[in-house]
């Protein structure tokens, strides 16, 4: 159980998955959702190491089992990103892992799927996984991630037990990364586990990148200049990506996500601020609704070989247009 202590927050899905080990009840698939650097595929490794964990208090997160899923060297833990060269979820490609979980374990009774940010999927390639999450052979078991449910098939969501992680307060987040950056001042701690509303890994991401960093702040003047309506300073700003088309999309990305925290805190679903008080009030939920869509377009534009200058130009006026409609 101390391994799990370590893990920040989210008392409530730790205390779950201690529940179904003590009671022997393990979901043949088991769902956890939350935003990208919240820690889903460490909590899910986790999870695995509770489930073939071989100490008494379970995860041990010493024992053999434990150690080499911590490791990623397990012969029956096998972890599946989207991102991988392989293309693992083609459907031919999952046909194939299905084939594989009638193989027997190689060291245990226990066979360990963990397939990361399966909103990736198409649905196509949904309605394949799901014909073996129906009905697995009973020595498999199912750990999936998503960074949110609704781009999941239902059919999916009815057969997986679903726990929803969420980042930890910016106080921890800060501590974190001080214990992870020893080099990093107190201040600046605070203020990345600020800026990414106690997202430790989207902070460690962005603080160990000096490239990433300075998308991310770029990204913050950004989002403050579109509320505070200066089209000028805002275009001048993106200008600095021109020929840096890679850069622009990191970019966008990034103000896509202070977007998306300033519509989950509109809406009260969060008590942290991404934005000061007197930018927020400046637009409305519909408004940054609105502007995200624009981000997404303009994404699209800059994906198809649109030149950065003119992808710029054109959310620096729709965001504009918008704001003034």
């Amino acid at each position: 159980m101390e391994i799990l202590k370590q893990f920040y927050s989210n008392e409530k899905a730790k205390q779950t998955l201690v529940n179904f080990i003590t009671d022997g009840r393990l979901p043949h698939a088991l769902l956890l959702e939350g935003e990208a650097g919240c820690g889903k595929t460490h909590f899910a490794r986790l999870a695995a190491c509770a489930m073939l964990c071989q100490s008494e208090q379970k995860p041990c997160g010493q024992c053999r089992n434990c150690r080499l899923i911590l490791q990623d060297t397990h012969p029956d833990v096998l972890v599946v990103s989207p991102d991988s060269p392989e293309k693992p979820y083609a459907v031919s490609a999952l046909r194939d892992l299905i084939v594989s979980c009638y193989v027997l374990p190689n060291d245990g009774d226990k066979k360990i799927y963990i397939l990361r940010n399966i909103h990736e999927m198409s649905e196509q390639a949904q309605n394949t996984l799901l014909k073996i999450i129906e009905e697995p052979p009973a020595h498999v078991l199912f750990i999936l991630t998503c960074q949110s449910r609704a781009r999941i098939l239902p059919t999916i969501l009815s057969r997986v037990v679903t726990l929803t992680l969420s980042p930890c307060s910016e106080e921890l987040c800060a501590q974190a990364l001080q214990e992870r950056n020893p080099e990093a001042d107190e201040e600046t701690c605070l203020r990345m586990a600020k800026q990414c509303g106690g997202n430790i890994g989207r902070a460690l991401t962005i603080m160990q990148d000096e490239r990433l960093s300075s998308i991310h702040s770029d990204a913050q003047e950004a989002a403050q200049l579109i509320c505070g309506g200066s089209e000028f300073d805002l275009l001048c700003l993106l200008n600095r990506y021109n020929r840096k088309k890679e850069d622009f999309l990191l970019l966008l990305e990034e103000l896509r996500q202070i977007f998306v925290q300033v519509v989950r805190q509109k809406h009260g679903a969060t008590d942290k601020k991404f934005l000061p008080d007197k930018l927020l009030h400046r637009i409305s939920a519909l408004q940054t609704m609105r502007i995200l869509d624009i981000i997404d377009t303009v994404s699209g534009e800059a994906l198809q070989n649109v030149a950065v200058s003119l992808a710029a130009a054109h959310l620096c006026s729709a965001v504009q247009q918008q704001l003034h409609s």
